[in-house]
């Protein structure tokens, strides 16, 4: 049932039955959706359904559930979107919604995971990510897997009421280690 596997996680297809109450409280919870646009409307276990369903849907997407391999608990999601496969590339994103677990390498473990996914597996041969200028840990993640930062996009988003910054990073499969 695993697609990816990693020392401690393993990563599946999410399904209707995984849009559960914990599912949405992460989603609601300030300190968990800092960063993740879902922050700008409350989420129940019918939105979380909606957007299961979206996307397992679009065939410019693969949203995954990932799971504790010792326990089977779900404590996150990441997803490669918007796959273009044309020009072989897509963007990666990813939250630890169970917040015990923040701090321990589970995102750096996942990032490594999804980006050899992405170029051994999807064939892929550019991975992106962005993330707010303020969530150095989200950056020195991206960084430690190999991506670069490509740009900067200055006063891109609010966050608190501010105007913030994002970093825009890339990975490419022939550079990837």
């Amino acid at each position: 049932m695993a697609e990816i596997e990693t020392a401690r996680l393993f990563l599946r297809r999410l399904d209707a039955a995984d849009a559960t109450q914990t599912y949405a409280d992460w989603l609601n919870d300030p300190e968990v959706n800092r960063y993740l646009e879902t922050r700008h409307a409350p989420q129940t276990p019918e939105s979380c359904m909606a957007f299961i369903r979206q996307c397992n849907e679009d065939p410019g997407s693969k949203l995954f559930g990932v799971f504790l391999k010792e326990t089977g608990q779900h404590i996150g999601n990441a997803k490669i979107g918007f796959l273009n496969a044309r020009y072989q590339h897509a963007q990666l994103s990813l939250f630890i919604g169970e917040k015990s677990y923040w701090g321990q390498g589970f995102s750096s473990e996942l990032v490594r995971a999804l980006t050899a996914y992405g170029f051994e597996k999807m064939g892929l041969h550019r991975l992106e990510a962005g993330c707010y200028e303020d969530n150095l840990a989200s950056l020195r993640v991206f960084l430690k897997a190999g991506y670069v930062v490509e740009g900067f996009m200055r006063d891109h988003v609010t966050l608190d009421g501010k105007r913030q910054g994002c970093f825009w990073l890339g990975a490419l499969a022939h550079e990837y280690r």
